[in-house]
C-alpha cells in the first residue's frame, strides 16, 4: 500500500502538467500570431493555434504504477481498439506464434508518456523515420508513419510494442536503448499528438480489459505473467489490509479444589472430659471396675440404709 496521503493537496486531481519546452514553444507561437495579427487580424489565429497544438503536443503527467510482481500495465493512455491473437511483426524478434496482440488508439489530447510494460531490461529498439506528407496517423498500418519497435525482456517473460504516429516532426521518441534496465510504470519515451500502439504479450496471459475501454498509462494493469487475474487480487487484499493479529488465549482458572466435609469422630477420653467440662460425673466402666471395690461399695449403702431406719 502506498504511504502516500493527498488529502491536504488544494487540487489533488490536478497531478498534470506540460513540458518546458511546452510553454516555451507556445509562447514563441503567440508572440508570432500577434505580429503577424498586425499586419492582417486573421493571421493572428494562426500562432494561437500553432500555440495550442503545441501544449497538446507537450502535455505530461505524474503517474504512481501500482505495487506487484509480475504484471503488465498499459504503456501509454489510450482507447483500447480490439484484443486479438496475432503474430507479432518480424522487428520485434519475439519468438512464437502464441502471442495477443492489444491494439490501442492514443487521441491527440491524451498525455504524451510512454512507460514500461513491465519490469526488466530492454532487448532491442528499432525506429523508423516517417514522412512529413502523413501529418496525422488515421490508420494503424498507414504508408509513411513515423514507427518504433521496442521489445522488453526479464528471464523467461518478453513483451513487445509497436509505436506508430504522423511523420511530421518529433512526435515519437524512445529515451532507452538496448540493454537498459527498465521497472514496472517508468518512463521510457514520448508519444506525442497521439497515434496507435500494438502490445504484444504471452497468449497465456489473461487480459483484464475489453474493447472500447480507456487506460491510463503506468497504472491500468493488463494481466499478470504466470498466474490468475485472483492470485494478483488476493497479494493486494494482503498487502492493503493487515490481518488483525490472533487474541492471546485466557488461561482457564484452575479449578477450586474439592473440601470434604470432616467426620467429627470424638473418642472415649475425649467424651470424657467433655462431660467433665459440662459439668457431669463421668460415669465408671462396669467393665474396669473392680469386684472387691463393688462389695465395698454394697456395703456401705447398706450400713447408711440401717442407719436411717
Amino acid at each position: 500500500m502506498s504511504d502516500s496521503d493527498f488529502s491536504r493537496d488544494t487540487f489533488p486531481w490536478l497531478r498534470s502538467g506540460f513540458d518546458l519546452e511546452g510553454y516555451v514553444g507556445a509562447l514563441a507561437a503567440w508572440l508570432v500570431g500577434i505580429l503577424m495579427g498586425i499586419i492582417w487580424a486573421p493571421l493572428f489565429w494562426i500562432g494561437f493555434i500553432a500555440a495550442v497544438i503545441i501544449l497538446l503536443a507537450t502535455r505530461t503527467a505524474q503517474r504512481t504504477p501500482p505495487e506487484a510482481e509480475g504484471v503488465i500495465v498499459a504503456p501509454s493512455d489510450g482507447m483500447i481498439v480490439s484484443i486479438s491473437g496475432a503474430v507479432p511483426p518480424d522487428e520485434l524478434r519475439l519468438d512464437g506464434a502464441g502471442w495477443t496482440r492489444i491494439r490501442v488508439s492514443v487521441g491527440p489530447t491524451k498525455t504524451n508518456g510512454i512507460y514500461a510494460p513491465m519490469d526488466g531490461a530492454i532487448d532491442h529498439v528499432i525506429r523508423e523515420t516517417g514522412d512529413p506528407a502523413a501529418f496525422a496517423a488515421m490508420k494503424p498500418d498507414r504508408a509513411g508513419l513515423t514507427v518504433a519497435y521496442v521489445a522488453l525482456e526479464s528471464g523467461a517473460r518478453s513483451v513487445g510494442m509497436r509505436y506508430a504516429t504522423g511523420g511530421l516532426g518529433p512526435r515519437l521518441e524512445i529515451d532507452k536503448e538496448a540493454g537498459d534496465a527498465v521497472r514496472l510504470g517508468r518512463g521510457i519515451g514520448t508519444l506525442r499528438l497521439g497515434g496507435w500502439y500494438d502490445l504484444y504479450v504471452p497468449a497465456d496471459v489473461e487480459i483484464i480489459p475489453v474493447a472500447g475501454q480507456t487506460l491510463i498509462g503506468s497504472e491500468t494493469v493488463l494481466g499478470r505473467f504466470g498466474g490468475a487475474m485472483s492470485d494478483l487480487f488476493d497479494d493486494q487484499m494482503r498487502t492493503d489490509t493487515r490481518p488483525a493479529p490472533d487474541p492471546e488465549p485466557v488461561p482457564e482458572p484452575d479449578p477450586e479444589p474439592e473440601v470434604e466435609e470432616a467426620e467429627l469422630v470424638i473418642d472415649e477420653d475425649d467424651e470424657e472430659t467433655l462431660k467433665e467440662l459440662a459439668g457431669e460425673e463421668p460415669v465408671p466402666d462396669k467393665e474396669d471396675e473392680d469386684v472387691s471395690e463393688m462389695f465395698a461399695r454394697l456395703r456401705k449403702e447398706a450400713r447408711k440404709m440401717q442407719d436411717e431406719d
